[in-house]
């Protein structure tokens, strides 16, 4: 049963670590006919981080889309997630996205309607080009006539497009029986893919609504953490 989220703060990304993924210099998936748009990505980063791609709160959580560092690492990214551009962040997300679908960011994605790989239009991980040393030609020496200094025109600045912000809808947790048996969070997990491992009935919604006392953010659990399973 699909169930709606608790509080409008439940914005934080849970991206599944990936092990022993292999990049290379090959894209991981074929190009969709539609790509997710600039304003799609701004959109999840407004229900995410509210907008802020530079933000790094310490949770380890890092940029508007807030990626875990292995999952950035492991799609191509370089150096810190927060310090890259918007643009460069987007780029890693399409390989996320051809890779494990919008269910990589399951709150979000589900409440602006995003399901599957829809839109996903992965650019490559491209290897460094080496750079061979330019050959040296002596200049030739050549009359120049003289030139008028340009004319320089004024910058003409467009209004910044402010986009409105995502409202997530309130979450009724249910009253969800526990069968006893737990489970303890390692490094990278995702209620989604726990829920996935073990078979919950119910899905993530299930195992977040078994653990409420525990879990205040469904999308941020730490390594460690031991869950209760909701009964079968």
């Amino acid at each position: 049963m699909k169930k709606t989220f608790k509080t409008a703060a439940r914005r934080s990304l849970a991206l599944a670590a990936i092990s022993g993924a292999a990049i290379g210099g090959a894209a991981l998936a074929a190009p969709a006919a539609n790509a997710a748009s600039t304003s799609t990505w701004d959109a999840i980063a407004q229900c995410e981080s509210g907008g802020n791609w530079a933000i790094n709160t310490g949770n380890g959580y890092y940029g508007g889309l807030q990626f875990t560092l292995s999952t950035w690492q492991a799609y191509g990214g370089t150096g810190m997630p927060n310090q890259a551009s918007p643009a460069t962040q987007i780029s890693v997300a399409e390989r996320v996205l051809a890779s494990q679908g919008w269910g990589a960011w399951p709150a979000c994605s589900a409440k602006l309607g995003l399901y599957g790989t829809a839109g996903a239009n992965p650019t490559p991980v491209q290897a460094a080009p080496v750079q061979a040393a330019p050959v040296q030609v002596a200049p030739k020496a050549a009359a120049v006539a003289p030139q008028a200094a340009p004319v320089q025109a004024a910058p003409v600045q467009a209004a910044p497009v402010q986009v409105a912000p995502v409202q997530a809808a309130p979450r009724h947790v249910a009253q969800v029986p526990v069968s006893g048996q737990t489970y303890t969070v390692k490094a990278g997990d995702t209620l989604s893919a726990i829920a996935q491992q073990l078979g919950v009935t119910g899905g993530w919604e299930s195992l977040a609504d078994a653990n409420a006392s525990v879990i205040a953010n469904p999308n941020l659990i730490f390594p460690g953490q031991v869950l209760q399973l909701p009964a079968q």
